[in-house]
C-alpha cells in the first residue's frame, strides 16, 4: 500500500515539475484531436498509423506527437523526484518512494489513454493493448532517468518511434498502429512484458547511484 503522506508531497512535485509542460502538451493534443476529429479522422483513423510502399514514404506527424504526448509531459520528473527529492527523505524505503513515481505516471498515462477514448472508435482489444505498452514504456522511460538524462531518455524514445514510423516490421512499436496491428499484437504484449523486465532491473541497480554526484 502506498504511503499517503509521501504520495502527497511526491505529487506536489511532480505538478510542479509538469505543470507547465501539461498545460502546453495536453491542450495541444486536444486541439489536434479535436481538428482531426472535424476532419473525420478521429478514433481508428488517427491511430491506424502507416504502412510504407517503397518509392513513396509517408511521415505521420500527427501520430508521432500522439505518441509522445505523454513523454513530452512526464519530462525529466522520474530523475528530479529521485535524484534529488529523494535524499531528503530517505528514511523511506526506496520501494516505496519508486512505486509513488510509478503510480503518478502510471496515473498520467491513463488519463491520456481515456482522452484518446473520449474520439471514439477504438477497438478494445487494441486500445487495452495499448494502454498496457504504455504503461511499461512510461515505467522503462522513468528508470532509465536514473541513469541517463532525461533529454536523451526523450530521444531515445522519439528516434524509435520515427522508426516504427518509417519500418513496417518494426516489432513492438509497430503494433501501436490499427494498420499493422494484426500482424504485431503478439509482439506488442512481449515487448510490454520485456520493458516491464528491464525497469524493474534498473529499479534493482539504483543502489549503485551516487547521489553526491547529481
Amino acid at each position: 500500500m502506498l504511503n499517503k503522506a509521501l504520495l502527497t508531497r511526491n505529487l506536489q512535485l511532480y505538478w510542479r515539475n509538469i505543470k507547465y509542460r501539461f498545460l502546453i502538451v495536453y491542450p495541444a493534443m486536444l486541439l489536434l484531436l479535436t481538428f482531426k476529429s472535424w476532419q473525420g479522422m478521429a478514433g481508428i483513423r488517427l491511430f491506424s498509423g502507416v504502412l510504407q510502399v517503397p518509392g513513396a514514404i509517408v511521415f505521420r506527424f500527427d501520430w508521432l506527437f500522439i505518441m509522445l504526448a505523454v513523454f513530452l509531459i512526464i519530462g525529466d520528473s522520474p530523475r528530479e523526484l529521485f535524484l534529488k527529492d529523494y535524499p531528503i527523505v530517505s528514511r523511506v524505503p526506496t520501494g516505496s518512494y519508486l512505486a509513488t513515481i510509478c503510480f503518478m505516471n502510471a496515473s498520467l498515462t491513463v488519463m491520456i489513454w481515456l482522452t484518446w477514448q473520449l474520439f471514439g472508435g477504438l477497438p478494445l482489444i487494441f486500445s487495452l493493448e495499448m494502454l498496457l505498452i504504455f504503461l511499461a514504456l512510461t515505467a522503462l522511460y522513468a528508470s532509465l532517468q536514473f541513469f541517463i538524462s532525461s533529454l536523451l531518455d526523450l530521444g531515445l524514445y522519439a528516434a524509435a518511434f520515427i522508426v516504427a514510423i518509417l519500418v513496417n516490421q518494426l516489432p513492438f512499436l509497430s503494433s501501436l498502429m490499427y494498420l499493422r496491428y494484426s500482424a504485431h499484437w503478439a509482439d506488442g504484449l512481449l515487448g510490454s512484458c520485456l520493458c516491464l523486465l528491464a525497469a524493474w532491473i534498473l529499479s534493482r541497480m539504483i543502489k549503485y547511484i551516487d547521489f553526491s554526484l547529481e
